[in-house]
């Protein structure tokens, strides 16, 4: 006997409304005749009920399982029969709790199944799907499994592009739409639907005097927030919500982390509070990274859903590295996409596919620029230029419809942390006279608008916001400086994560150098992960949030997290508890260092940032960073001396040289790992091609070939032999156990000036070194500074 149900409860869209149950799926075909008897004659005391008198209950789907292109979820029961009976779906039951309203119920009998046209359903995996086909209800599909829509993406969605992964956080499954004329519609889903008719009344009003007396928001608004903890507006916030309510168009700075996704996000979200009742899009974000989009995209859904029962794709996030397909097919759902959060690149693909979005997405209210001077810096505004010239055509036919504009553009907000044009220069190529010292000129953003106007049609004059005008890098970091011969910068890592332990941000110019640092810190069994622009968007999104659960986890042990990130990673994202950043090599220009320095001390939290430089580009790019972005306005640059401005971070000599040999035989086993990996990439890729052209592969082409030859001679040249590597391994576990201890003179643990042993016993002192007190870099920072 059968004693569980489940049925799927994905909402379908208008006039799809027609379950049907899989007949030729293999669990579904009929099974030995000698059991139908038993179990028709189990059933024969039970009643026959439809699917909607049941008490199903809801079962829970891992988020690792994603969607399965559309799969919204699964309710269950127990201790029920399902019988096909001339063709028709039939459950039994002999337990009236299994039962809505039992006592609606009264012909106990009349429905009981006979053994006479019936077939016994194996239902362990028997779903009552929600399909798109035009089928008669009541009709059972033909289709084989393939054809299924339990099946998430179909092979040509698949194998749209390398990236394409399951593990979407920004498209989870299909629009939630539910309609009233619906009966089969369930109540669970229906309490999950957005719906105007929220009863204000009954609401608890949220306590946050800083935002309801200084700025006109909702209610709706106002309880989003309270759920969040935002309990007062930043500066940024402020001065820009009004001017955005008001719909002017804004240009506004502000340092890293001071909420400018708010400032930008609040106003969209009243806008659509206002706008409810339709279902154009009103609001266009523009952000140059993925990651960014995402990030977006789950910051205003979580203000928004705090307090409103919405449809989950109202706002909605489309960039690339994840299926076309599945973007498109949501983008039809009613209520979808009222707020789109979007790379260029992928938002151009979708309208120049699909050239009936243009009219949609034409309509908006408002248009965001988030990191808008990295999104209009040359070779990245061609797309954008695309897009405004696009959508600008069809906007211009709309508004000039019957001879009578009804407007004159879209809202235009223009958001970033930096936007000197000086910022953007290339510190190893600019002449030292070329730069210009912060206050050298008044009007800087002014400057700025002005080149901005250049590129982007404003509605009108922007209103400028200037929330940081003296500080570049905000106030809230502790700069610092560590000097050292570039083949020892792994080591200077290895020894700051040694003596600060905490999560802490690492970043690389080149991916090379963040694949190996990070196989480097794990063979020092440091918890390490990485991100760049290499890796499948799924792997990236993965790698963030296995750092974030980890650092949580290790920030509570005192133990040290790292996430080591190529410029991918240095704008907009916010990631909780980050604090130090670690500048391997030093950025190509200043606005990067700004953004990279920025992932630390968000909100009102202080941070470190620590640049490791050799002594050479400590007097060539070094020097022309820190002109740029000095904060002092002296009449005479060639007097300020900038090596004032940031302090040389504290090294004690006997840590580092207990950590140096260390530090070498992790590089090796780092050098072999990254080498044999390459190796073995560049033979498949090689086979690969080879096969594709239906060509023999000659390695004494490859050899004549001397990029080929030269660059597979230096991989050949760092691995190990396994007997090498075995020991190399072994000495490192060795090295690793023996504890690190600040006074190495010292022979007992009772002797000088420290009782190392009562140290030990009370759990004193650091956690990695013996006879060290605990110490905390920004602590450091400030009290030399204080000195």
């Amino acid at each position: 006997m059968v004693n569980k149900v489940r049925k799927n409860v994905k909402p379908t869209p208008k006039g799809d409304r027609k379950g049907r149950i899989s007949k030729n799926h293999p669990k579904n075909k009929p099974k030995n005749n000698g059991n139908k008897k038993v179990v028709a004659a189990a059933a024969a005391a039970g009643k026959s009920v439809n699917a909607d008198e049941l008490n199903w209950k809801s079962v829970e789907i891992p988020d690792t399982l994603d969607d399965f292109g559309g799969f919204y979820g699964l309710e269950e029961i127990d201790g029920v029969d399902v019988k096909v009976v001339n063709g028709k779906v039939e459950f039994i039951t002999r337990d009236d709790k299994k039962i809505k309203n039992p006592s609606n119920n009264t012909e106990e009998n009349d429905d009981i199944i006979s053994e006479e046209n019936e077939e016994d359903v194996d239902m362990d995996e028997l779903i009552e799907f929600k399909n798109f086909d035009d089928v008669k209800e009541g009709e059972l599909s033909a289709a084989s499994d393939e054809e299924s829509d339990f099946h998430a993406f179909s092979e040509e969605e698949a194998s749209d592009e390398e990236e394409v992964t399951s593990e979407e956080p920004i498209v989870e499954g299909e629009a939630d739409k539910t309609t009233a004329e619906d009966p089969n519609t369930d109540e669970l889903l229906q309490d999950n639907v957005f719906s105007s008719n929220v009863e204000i009344d009954d609401q608890e009003n949220p306590d946050l005097p800083e935002w309801s007396d200084k700025l006109n928001i909702s209610f709706t608004v106002l309880k989003g927030l309270a759920g969040l903890g935002f309990t007062k507006p930043t500066d940024i916030q402020m001065q820009a919500i009004p001017q955005a309510l008001q719909g002017n168009d804004i240009m506004g700075k502000a340092s890293t982390g001071s909420g400018k996704t708010l400032a930008y996000g609040i106003p969209i979200i009243e806008q659509l509070i206002k706008d409810e009742t339709n279902d154009r899009c009103i609001g266009l974000i523009f952000t140059p990274t993925r990651e960014l989009a995402h990030q977006v995209t789950d910051h205003l859904q979580k203000v928004w859903t705090k307090m409103s029962k919405m449809n989950k794709y109202t706002i909605l996030s489309l960039t690339g590295g994840l299926s076309i397909q599945k973007q498109e097919r949501v983008l039809k759902y009613d209520g979808s996409g009222r707020i789109i959060v979007a790379t260029p690149g992928r938002f151009l693909e979708l309208i120049e596919k699909n050239p009936n979005l243009i009219p949609r997405f034409s309509k908006i209210d408002t248009l965001v620029l988030d990191e808008a001077d990295r999104l209009l810096q040359d070779g990245h505004f061609d797309e954008f230029e695309k897009i405004l010239k696009m959508l600008g055509k069809d906007r211009k036919i709309k508004l000039n419809t019957g001879g009578k504009p009804t407007g004159s553009g879209w809202q235009t907000m223009i958001f970033s942390a930096t936007f000197s044009l000086d910022l953007f220069t290339k510190l190893d190529k600019t002449s030292w006279k070329g730069l210009k010292a912060n206050g050298a000129e008044n009007n800087e953003m002014e400057q700025v608008l002005n080149h901005l106007m250049t590129k982007i049609q404003f509605k009108s004059k922007p209103v400028i916001i200037d929330t940081n005008p003296e500080h570049k890098v905000t106030s809230q970091v502790k700069e610092s400086l560590i000097e050292c011969l570039p083949m020892e910068r792994d080591l200077y890592v290895y020894y700051f994560i040694m003596m600060y332990p905490g999560t802490t941000l690492v970043f690389c110019n080149a991916i090379d150098s963040v694949k190996k640092l990070n196989a480097f810190l794990n063979n020092l069994k440091i918890s390490s992960f990485q991100i760049h622009s290499s890796m499948a968007q799924k792997n990236r999104l993965n790698s963030l949030e296995k750092f974030k659960a980890k650092s949580e986890t290790n920030s509570k042990a005192g133990v040290p997290t790292v996430l080591i990130a190529s410029d991918v990673a240095a704008r907009g994202l916010d990631i909780s508890n980050i604090k130090h950043v670690l500048h391997y090599h030093l950025p190509r220009s200043a606005d990067v260092y700004i953004h990279r320095s920025g992932r630390t001390a968000r909100g009102e939290s202080e941070g470190v940032s620590v640049m490791i430089c050799s002594p050479q580009e400590a007097m060539g790019p070094l020097r022309k960073l820190r002109k740029v972005l000095s904060t002092k306005k002296s009449t005479n640059p060639k007097k300020t001396k900038w090596q004032n401005d940031v302090p040389m971070l504290p090294i004690e000599p006997d840590i580092v040289s207990q950590l140096r040999e260390r530090s070498r035989i992790a590089a090796e086993l780092a050098d072999d790992e990254i080498a044999t990996k390459s190796l073995h990439k560049d033979d498949n890729w090689l086979k690969k091609a080879a096969e594709e052209l239906d060509i023999e592969l000659d390695t004494e082409d490859e050899e004549k070939d001397q990029f080929l030859a030269r660059n597979k001679t230096k991989k050949l040249n760092k691995q190990l032999d396994r007997n090498e590597s075995k020991s190399l391994k072994h000495q490192l576990a060795e090295l690793l156990q023996t504890p690190l201890r600040k006074d190495l003179r010292k022979t007992y643990l009772t002797g000088g000036l420290t009782n190392l042993a009562d140290s030990l016993i009370k759990n004193k002192g650091h956690n990695s070194i013996i006879g060290h007190e605990k110490v905390d870099a920004l602590e450091t920072l400030k009290s030399k500074k204080r000195k």
